[in-house]
């Protein structure tokens, strides 16, 4: 039996001071979650591999793509309209140390950087906010080079 959940990518850029590049997503008519904050990212083309799916939604969001490790693939789900949805979720980290007003932003409202407390108080879309504090329990603001998360829990799933 072939796996049917939807296949997407996230990118959790930070900019080395314990925060991350989040989304706040359009208030279009029928999008799912306006006004919500989010990772970039999206969901993945038929053939495409998860690097060449976040390298191209990356560049189609933001015109840039920074080096990426791939940190770690999550079953993840979330309600939407009173219905369990679930997907798998390829996530990948990078060092991207600009201000947000630089961010060159084609699909969004507008971009900002967060910390973890941001988290705790701010709207999500898709329940990405159990994927931010997972980020922010393994990250480690200190070391600049983006392969900042624990070994042990770099290639788990959740």
């Amino acid at each position: 039996m072939s796996d049917r959940r939807p296949r997407t990518v996230s990118a959790f850029l930070h900019n080395g001071r314990g925060e991350v590049l989040v989304q706040l997503r359009d208030s279009k008519p029928g999008l799912r979650f306006p006004r919500c904050w989010s990772t970039l990212g999206g969901a993945m083309e038929a053939g495409e591999s998860p690097e060449q799916a976040m390298q191209r939604e990356l560049i189609e969001e933001i015109e840039i793509c920074p080096p990426l490790t791939f940190w770690r693939t999550f079953d993840h789900r979330y309600a939407y309209r009173g219905q369990e949805v679930e997907v798998q979720v390829h996530a990948f980290t990078g060092l991207l140390d600009m201000p947000a007003e630089a961010v060159r932003l084609h699909e969004g409202e507008r971009v900002a950087w967060l910390n973890a407390a941001d988290i705790e108080r701010l709207p999500f879309a898709f329940g990405l906010d159990a994927l931010f504090r997972e980020f922010f329990a393994t990250y480690d603001h200190r070391n600049h080079t983006g392969d900042h998360l624990s070994s042990q829990r770099r290639n788990g799933t959740s």
